[in-house]
């Protein structure tokens, strides 16, 4: 329990100003404990960060774990338009979770995690669950004819995923201003198979 306090104390200190300027000594007071007892519980400062940053992302990807759930639910009642209008409300969600400040930014969260080589291999392992589910569910979809048969589904899931690092990337520029629905759109567009009829 105390480990989890500390977990949830510093998950919200990073979330508010980012972890550039996070102090040990800080999660302490804040968290009502003696600086030792978080050095009990966690390795370094690094690791405290990777985990709070690990936390903070799967509150944020919570609802499109919800989206995914809701796909697999409309390819199990054969449900075309309602797989199909989850998968771009998914992309939509995913590509909008890259409009954070700097601070709290997708890439500096997931640099955070990555540079404490545990948290780094624990985030690896949930996150390949989700690819695990996204590959099956674009396979299950493709045997209903749904999806195009000539694209790769393991790519298809890729693309996904790069989403809202591909927000963070083209956000503010003068060239390239994407919102959400047109790559939900595009995505869609891109994966639906054109002779599948939509019926449920």
């Amino acid at each position: 329990m105390t480990r989890r306090h500390i977990l949830d104390v510093a998950s919200k200190m990073v979330a508010e100003a980012g972890s550039e300027n996070f102090r040990v000594v800080d999660l302490a007071e804040q968290a009502h404990i003696g600086v030792p007892t978080i050095y009990y519980h966690f390795e370094s400062r690094v690791q405290v960060i990777a985990e709070a940053q690990m936390a903070n992302y799967f509150v944020m990807a919570e609802p499109l774990h919800k989206i995914l759930s809701r796909a697999e639910t409309a390819i199990s009642m054969e449900n075309a338009e309602e797989f199909w209008d989850a998968v771009r409300q998914n992309i939509e969600r995913a590509w909008s979770s890259g409009q954070f400040d700097e601070k709290r930014g997708i890439i500096k969260l997931l640099l955070d995690v990555w540079n404490d080589e545990r948290s780094r291999i624990r985030f690896r392992e949930l996150l390949d669950i989700q690819f695990a589910r996204w590959v099956a569910l674009v396979e299950d979809a493709k045997s209903l004819g749904w999806v195009r048969e000539s694209l790769d589904s393991q790519t298809l899931v890729g693309i996904f995923w790069a989403a809202s690092i591909g927000q963070v990337v083209t956000s503010g520029s003068a060239y390239v201003d994407i919102a959400p629905e047109a790559i939900g759109d595009f995505y869609v567009n891109l994966a639906r198979n054109p002779d599948s009829t939509q019926t449920r």
